[in-house]
C-alpha cells in the first residue's frame, strides 16, 4: 500500500491501484477541460498529465493513483466526467510499483 501526498498538499493514503484515464471534451457548453481538471477529484492523486487541443476539443490523458478498486473507481470517474460534460474512458494497470 502507497500513502501519496496530491499537488494540493493533501494525503491520499491507502494507495492500491493505478489506471490511465483519457477524457474527450467537445468544448459544446460544459465545464472547459484543463490540465488540472483531475485536482477536483477527491482521492487520487495525478503522476502524468498531457492535453491536446484542436479548435475547441479537448483530450486529456492521465494515469491516476487513487484507493478505490478499478471497477468502483470507474464508475466514480466516469460519473464526475458526465457531470462535466466528459467522455471517460479508464484502463487500469494495477498497483503503483
Amino acid at each position: 500500500m502507497v500513502t501519496l501526498v496530491t499537488p494540493g498538499g493533501a494525503t491520499v493514503g491507502g494507495v492500491e491501484s493505478e489506471s490511465v484515464v483519457v477524457i474527450l471534451s467537445t468544448g459544446g457548453g460544459g465545464v472547459p477541460l484543463e490540465r488540472d481538471a483531475l485536482d477536483a477529484l477527491e482521492g487520487t492523486s495525478v503522476t502524468w498529465v498531457r492535453v491536446e487541443r484542436e479548435g475547441e476539443a479537448r483530450c486529456l490523458a492521465a494515469r491516476v493513483r487513487h484507493a478505490d478498486p478499478p471497477d468502483q473507481f470507474r464508475v466514480r470517474i466516469r460519473e464526475w466526467g458526465v457531470a462535466r460534460g466528459w467522455a471517460v474512458t479508464v484502463a487500469p494497470c494495477g498497483t503503483p510499483h
